[in-house]
Order: structure tokens, then sequence, then C-alpha cells
């Protein structure tokens, strides 16, 4: 059970890629929610998000669940990476010095690595397709970014109503994921870093949500300090009643070369250096 729920986070972070940040900025990141139009907020969340071009940052990672056998909670260490605006990542799991998993993305495919598993696996398939079995719904391209509130908003993205000085932002997925169909954001003004994003299926029910608390500045090379963006520290993802949370800790996010090497997002250096048992290409139909 507790691979399942760390399984979950994999799914998430397996294939995410967004498309590069438009150019834009806002008007006035001091504008009241109230009286922002929604090119305010769009032209905001690209600002923000254009120097999110590379990331790294380790942290940890704590899945608490309910089952008939009661209350359950799990820590492990986490590292998220990504180049190019998220059309390639990386994001691995350890615990106690152990490799628990990997997962990642290029700009064609994606893949998990579930190296716990009996026998180790190697699970891919190509951008735009979600996982099979995954106990989350939304999972496949984007997701990731979308819930970190990392990559730009479309111009289509209209307004909602005002919540305790915030406005809803809320736009359809011009490719549906699965059942994810609709994303809404809460934000107090444009340019800010959200408080909740919200996705949302064809009738509107919730099928995840990420609270996201905390900011920290993201150090990127060649801006200085007053210039550099801010993602969420603090994340908790819920996804609609799996009856679950995921709250994951970032912790000293920047864009060191180091952590951002070629072979953390090459599909064959990874498969040669973990060695998985077995090998499952999704989009290979089996008689």
């Amino acid at each position: 059970m507790r691979d399942r729920w760390l399984a979950g986070v994999l799914l998430i972070l397996a294939g995410c890629a967004a498309p590069p940040a438009n150019q834009g900025s806002a008007r006035s990141a001091d504008m009241a929610a109230s009286s922002a139009s929604p090119a305010d907020f769009v032209a905001g969340q690209s600002a923000r998000t254009e120097a999110l071009g590379e990331f790294a940052s380790r942290g940890s990672l704590e899945v608490r669940w309910k089952d008939d056998e009661g209350s359950h909670f799990e820590q492990t260490q986490v590292e998220l990476a990504w180049r190019d605006s998220g059309q390639r990542m990386a994001f691995r799991a350890d615990k106690v010095g152990e490799r628990l998993a990997w997962a990642g993305a290029d700009a064609e495919r994606w893949w998990i690595f579930e190296l716990k598993r009996d026998p180790s696996r190697l699970t891919t398939g190509r951008r735009g397709s979600a996982p099979r079995d995954s106990i989350l719904p939304f999972v496949g391209p984007e997701s990731v970014l979308e819930l970190m509130s990392a990559r730009p908003w479309p111009a289509r993205a209209r307004a909602g109503e005002v919540e305790n000085g915030a406005r809803w932002i809320e736009w359809d997925l011009a490719s549906p994921v699965g059942g994810w169909r609709r994303t809404r954001v809460l934000v107090e003004r444009p340019g800010s870093l959200p408080q909740r994003v919200e996705l949302l299926d064809a009738t509107g029910h919730l099928i995840a949500r990420s609270t996201l608390t905390r900011p920290l500045s993201v150090s990127v090379r060649g801006l200085p300090p007053g210039a550099w963006p801010e993602i969420a520290g603090t994340m908790r993802i819920e996804a609609g009643d799996a009856g679950a949370t995921w709250d994951i800790f970032w912790d000293q996010p920047g864009t060191d070369p180091a952590r951002l090497k070629d072979r953390l997002f090459d599909l064959a250096a990874l498969t040669e250096a973990l060695r998985p048992k077995e090998v499952l290409d999704q989009d290979v139909v089996h008689p």
C-alpha cells in the first residue's frame, strides 16, 4: 500500500511538460484582484514563470492515507528537476539512502522506474498519454507544472468570482488529460504566487487540488535576487476521493548546473544505470 501512494506522485510527475513561457508582463503587480482583467492575470503569470525555464530542488514528501487498517504515514526524500520549461523532467524518491523510484520525461516520452517492485520495472509511454492503472485520474502531460503554478496560463483564461480578496481564474484544457478538463486558480493579484490550483472534470467536479504556501525564491543564474521568481516552498496535493494527501516541502530551489546534468533526462543512460528487470512500453499492443 505504501508503494501505491508513492507511485501516485510518480505518476503525476511522469511525462509532465509545458510549452515555453509566453512573453509578457503585468501592467501592475499591485493591481487589486477585483479590478484586474483576465489579461492582466495572464500577463502577470507569464512574467512570473518566464524565468522558470530551468529548475532543481531537493525536498521531502509526506504521504498520509486511511484504509480499512487505519491511518498511515510515510516520508521519503525527493528531488525534482526540469529543463526547457518542463519539456525535460526528472523526479526521484529515496529513503535512508535507498533509491525507491525514478520518473521523468523528454519531449517525446515519459517513463517510470519502479525499483522496489519485484521484479523491478520500467514503464514508458508517448507524450500525450497517461500511465495506465493510475490511482489519480488527472495524471499526464503538464499536471505537475500546473499544480505548482510554474507555467503560463492560456490567453483564453477567464475571470471567476472573488474570494477573500483573491480572484479565481479558470480555463478549459485545449487537450484534455484523462478526466481532467478544466483548471482554476485562486490568485490575489496579477503576478503573485497563487494560493490554490484545482483540476476539474467536465462536470466541474474536483479531481485534484494543490494548496501553495511558504513562498520561496528560486535562485536563477544571471538574475539579481530581486528578480528571482517564487514557487511554493510547501505544496499539499489532494486527489479527489482518494482519501490521501501528499505534502511536498521544497528546499533551496535554484538552477545549479550540477543538478541539471544531461544524464538526468536521458532514458537510455538511466536504463543502463538502474537496470530494470522488465520493460513495458504502453504504446505496444500485445496479443
